[in-house]
């Protein structure tokens, strides 16, 4: 069944983590991971948020096939304003199929630690620099609050990602799919 899956939260809780895991046991599932295709924009290492600005229309209009064809995606992207939120709701809604957002939640002493040692994706390295000069482990926390709080508004679905239990947090998600 086609389903848009929302897997929102904090830089480094794991998302994508969760969202690789997924779809490696879902054929014909699209991983829409806005920070791998931010990648394919030239400069993006430059202006990071002016290549994700860039990109999540593409990433709309992927998604928008993917789930006209009748297969699901996940979406692994920290969502803090409500108006970003509110188009992939709609993208879903215009295509028929259930939107489910899931915040990824993680205790606050691992938050600190985690976003520093987020996996090595081209775009992670160049993720961490921004928020060290944006505060480091206060900027990570504030967004994720912030995610966290959009969460909260829009009824998600929490589930708990600890760093040696990544497994459990896959199954909690998994078990949440129609």
């Amino acid at each position: 069944m086609s389903v848009l899956l929302h897997l929102n939260g904090a830089p480094g809780v794991g998302k994508s983590t969760i969202a690789e895991r997924l779809v490696a046991s879902r054929p014909g599932w699209l991983n829409c991971d806005m920070d791998v295709l931010r990648t394919l924009i030239g400069g993006w290492q430059d202006d990071f948020s002016a290549a994700g600005a860039q990109i999540r229309p593409v990433a709309r209009e992927m998604i928008g096939v993917q789930l006209a064809s009748g297969r699901g995606v996940v979406l692994p992207q920290m969502i803090i304003q409500d108006r970003e939120l509110a188009q992939f709701k709609s993208l879903a809604t215009l295509c028929g199929v259930p939107y489910l957002h899931v915040f990824i939640d993680a205790p606050r002493q691992e938050l600190a630690m985690r976003w520093q040692r987020s996996a090595g994706s081209p775009s992670a390295a160049v993720s961490r620099r921004i928020l060290r000069e944006l505060g480091g482990t206060d900027a990570v926390l504030m967004a994720g609050g912030l995610a966290r709080e959009l969460a909260v508004v829009d009824r998600a679905v929490f589930v708990t990602s600890c760093k040696d239990r990544i497994d459990e947090a896959v199954e909690q998600v998994a078990n949440l799919l129609p």
